[in-house]
């Protein structure tokens, strides 16, 4: 039977190949850049609760009942304060009965910042929450529901989801649980692999 490509089509169907496989995936990391920008526009009129002064910015989703949300609060927490990282914890409330409640009383505190942190000290000494629930008002439950939209707009279905700009622009997500460092990486604008 005689050979219907030659040696030298060979080579040019593998090039092409090579070719075509390289642009599909620069294509893909352009597109799944442009949905990460897009969401950051979208995270910019999030309701939220600003810590830190960094370069690089962290929109962290949290739930006031999550034990995961709460330890990475502990973590971040140190960081932010030395100015390393600005980290915007935007509430949701859909993890337990009372998440929504805790997550409008967190927001419609005297100092919300305060609420938060009270709120996953005791959740980390005791494994219960300390804030109770509140009645949201108009406009807390307007916000809430927009930071859940925006929450599921980032594909994730877990706590805590980071969405974060490093100091050059590019704009990734992490999910689950961060280390100390991943958090020394992100403070010295470097990316993390998920």
């Amino acid at each position: 039977m005689k050979n219907l490509i030659s040696p030298r089509n060979m080579k040019r169907i593998i090039q092409y190949a090579f070719l075509m496989s390289y642009f599909i995936v620069c294509s893909s990391s352009a597109l799944a850049s442009d949905k990460w920008q897009k969401l950051w526009s979208r995270l910019e009129h999030a309701t939220y609760i600003q810590t830190g002064s960094g370069k690089t910015v962290i929109y962290d989703f949290f739930d006031p009942n999550c034990i995961y949300c709460a330890k990475a609060f502990q973590l971040e927490r140190p960081f932010a304060d030395k100015g390393q990282l600005t980290v915007r914890y935007v509430p949701v409330g859909f993890l337990t009965d009372s998440s929504f409640g805790k997550a409008a009383a967190i927001l419609q505190a005297q100092n919300p910042q305060e609420a938060m942190k009270n709120n996953y000290m005791e959740l980390l000494r005791t494994g219960h929450a300390a804030i109770s629930s509140a009645t949201a008002t108009e406009a807390t439950h307007s916000a809430l529901r927009q930071n859940e939209r925006i929450f599921i707009s980032t594909g994730a279905t877990t706590l805590p989801e980071l969405v974060y700009r490093l100091p050059d622009g590019q704009v990734e997500a992490f999910r689950g649980e961060l280390s100390k460092t991943q958090l020394d990486l992100l403070s010295s604008g470097h990316r993390l692999d998920n």
